[in-house]
């Protein structure tokens, strides 16, 4: 979108099917999991942000992601997937090089968050130095309750919190290649919704980014009940219809039958067909 143009929101999307035998298998050949094709989503999301950044280096910009800028697929199968999780986590922090180059800014938006970090360390606060430890922090008294609910008390419409480091152990890599994930507590419209924004150290250490940041989704906002309208959007259209379901289908049905191939539905998919809709019968 390009706020005050006039112009109508611009429609990017990349659909790709994923097929050979180095896209369904990890690096010891076993079939890939739910986390790993989150982790290559991910990354491609990021990619796509910094192509499309691209088009408008050397101006004011704001990429949002619907989803916090950590690669938590990489804390979840990195011991069983090194080299995989790491040529990952290597393109992932390259677009985020991109986008930096850029001169723009880049933001995870998290609608209703469930993280205590910030409780977590009010509670560590009240502690002498030599008594902070795991011990102390597993028995946070604050441990029922969210920053959500904190911030809720603490801030107005518009306003946001300070910045806090992320205390992840998959921070480091980011650190480690001048991303840091910082984040703040936004609430971003009059029904005192609260967001947990995520950006990136030099984001969070630049006070224009970080404005641009803040105004940008609180711009966003207020005509949809607290979620950016962009990423709304951006809902909208990634939807895989039943449509698109049954065309992908019938694809693979003509390729099958072109090569002689009888391609068969499996007897749990058959019942689920059956199932799917409810009949009524009268006596």
């Amino acid at each position: 979108m390009e706020i005050g143009s006039g112009l109508p929101p611009q429609i990017r999307t990349r659909p790709q099917i994923f097929y050979l035998p180095e896209d369904l298998h990890d690096q010891d050949g076993h079939p890939i999991g739910n986390a790993m094709v989150n982790g290559r989503r991910d990354a491609e999301e990021m990619c796509a942000l910094a192509d499309w950044a691209e088009a408008y280096a050397g101006r004011p910009f704001v990429a949002l992601l619907d989803n916090g800028l950590l690669l938590w697929f990489a804390l979840q199968v990195r011991e069983q997937n090194q080299k995989d999780v790491d040529r990952i986590l290597q393109a992932y922090l390259g677009h985020l090089d991109r986008l930096k180059a850029g001169g723009g800014c880049v933001a995870g938006f998290i609608d209703r968050p469930r993280s205590a970090d910030v409780l977590a360390l009010a509670h560590l606060a009240t502690l002498p130095p030599e008594k902070v430890n795991d011990q102390a922090l597993r028995a946070n008294p604050y441990r029922a309750l969210t920053d959500r609910a904190l911030f809720s008390e603490l801030l107005e419409p518009g306003q946001r919190s300070a910045c806090f480091i992320d205390s992840s152990p998959l921070n480091r890599d980011f650190h480690a290649k001048g991303h840091e994930v910082r984040f703040f507590y936004l609430m971003t419209d009059a029904r005192r919704t609260i967001a947990r924004v995520e950006v990136p150290a030099w984001v969070a250490e630049d006070e224009t980014r970080l404005g641009r940041v803040h105004a940008a989704i609180l711009d966003q906002c207020p005509a949809t009940g607290g979620f950016p309208y962009v990423l709304v959007r951006a809902h909208e259209l990634a939807v895989v219809t039943q449509q698109d379901r049954d065309q992908l289908e019938a694809m693979i049905q003509r390729r099958l039958l072109e090569s002689n191939l009888a391609g068969q539905v499996s007897q749990k998919a058959t019942t689920k067909r059956w199932t799917r809709s409810r009949r009524r019968h009268r006596l």
